[in-house]
């Protein structure tokens, strides 16, 4: 049966002038941004074409019954009934950016000097935002089982200092595609009461997890320190629609909210378009089937580069990710003189995330993009196979 997920070939990506088929120039492919090479889901095409016939540029209507309002409703519908957590649409902000509310949450809970602690390696962004910030990291290394990368609740206790105000969270796992469940983080709970601490969780990736893994927000996994758990969610990742900048920031009480509007007026937070709105409102309310369709493409996918890299390539280390499309490649015992991101372009015409990008563990790493045509991938791994076995033949 063919897959409602629909393949989009190279020269039409090539045309559409997004970022990430426009950092590298032909012959390279990209394959490092969060942004999957699939066409739009049809019932986010359907509501924009409405939308752009209607002529709908105005200012967005206020109160009761406006696209504001039914988004909040919409995100605190699909986390009962997708999740099973009573998020509350009143502790909801609506916004364009979630870097932009991570940067806002940071400023609003802590001073220039704070600690925010993170697990490592790290979305760049993170790392980038703390900084901007003027705060530091206050870094927590995950841990190489040898089956898998895991956290390291010892080194995350120890690693709290007493300028340490929050605890910025990615869950699901970005890169490592990891899935933290109640017992990954059991000592979370002690620790924020303990410290003090706010948590902001970064659930961008929650709806591209694999079977069994399951995703549980944070406030509903430990809803005794939900008060004190800022949730950021978005249908960005999971429908495709980066460019048109819509998310929501949930806080977990009252007084946090509070505490947030002391500090960040709302105006300087923005909002959304009227297309971004209506493209999540979409997606929230009638993708979930097109949904489930993309995460069994993404899931034969993963599976069709692991095998892949293991039969022909198998210096390069790959753990399955439990979630995300986005594969964290351990290059280390290739022994390259370079930078497995540099080898990569230059031998390769493969551009893969530099792994120097996600902190100190990543030095050896490159993260690889797996959301898109069989067609694509596969060149891609032809030219990492290529690339690896002229090394070898050089070493001979």
């Amino acid at each position: 049966m063919q897959s409602i997920v629909e393949d989009l070939a190279e020269e039409f990506l090539r045309r559409r002038q997004s970022n990430k088929w426009t950092t590298h120039a032909a012959p390279v492919l990209p394959s490092n941004p969060a942004e999957m090479d699939f066409a739009t889901a049809p019932m986010i095409q359907a509501r924009l074409e409405e939308m752009v016939a209607e002529q709908r540029y105005g200012y967005l209507m206020k109160g009761p019954g406006g696209p504001l309002e039914r988004l909040t409703s919409a995100f605190a519908a699909r986390m009962r009934h997708k999740f099973g957590w009573a998020a509350d649409p009143d502790l909801t902000i609506v916004l364009s950016d979630l870097v932009q509310a991570t940067s806002a949450a940071l400023v609003a809970f802590s001073e220039p000097g704070d600690g925010v602690l993170l697990q490592l390696p790290s979305y760049p962004a993170f790392l980038r935002v703390i900084a901007e910030a003027g705060r530091r990291v206050v870094g927590n290394e995950m841990r190489d089982t040898g089956a898998g990368f895991a956290l390291d609740m010892a080194g995350f206790a120890a690693a709290i200092d007493s300028g340490t105000r929050i605890v910025l969270l990615c869950h699901p796992q970005n890169p490592t595609g990891r899935v933290f469940d109640k017992t990954d983080l059991a000592a979370l709970p002690d620790l924020v009461r303990q410290h003090d601490l706010v948590v902001v969780s970064d659930e961008i990736h929650a709806d591209l997890v694999y079977a069994p893994r399951r995703h549980r927000p944070l406030a509903a996994l430990f809803p005794d320190i939900a008060d004190r758990i800022i949730t950021l969610y978005s249908a960005t990742k999971s429908f495709n629609i980066p460019g048109l900048r819509c998310g929501v920031m949930h806080f977990g009480s009252h007084d946090l909210l509070a505490r947030f509007d002391a500090r960040i007026p709302r105006r300087l937070l923005g909002s959304p378009g009227i297309a971004g709105i209506e493209a999540t409102l979409a997606a929230w309310e009638k993708g979930q089937p097109w949904c489930d369709a993309l995460v069994h493409e993404l899931e034969r996918n993963r599976d069709h580069l692991l095998a892949r890299l293991a039969a022909e390539a198998p210096a390069i280390r790959m753990y399955a990710p439990e979630a995300t499309y986005l594969a964290w490649l351990d290059c280390s015992r290739l022994g390259l003189s370079m930078p497995p991101y540099e080898f990569f372009l230059e031998r390769a015409g493969v551009g893969a995330g530099d792994g120097r990008n996600f902190g100190p563990p990543g030095d050896n790493f490159i993260r690889l993009n797996f959301a898109t045509s069989r067609a694509i991938l596969d060149n891609k791994i032809d030219r990492i196979v290529e690339a690896v076995r002229g090394l070898n033949d050089i070493r001979a």
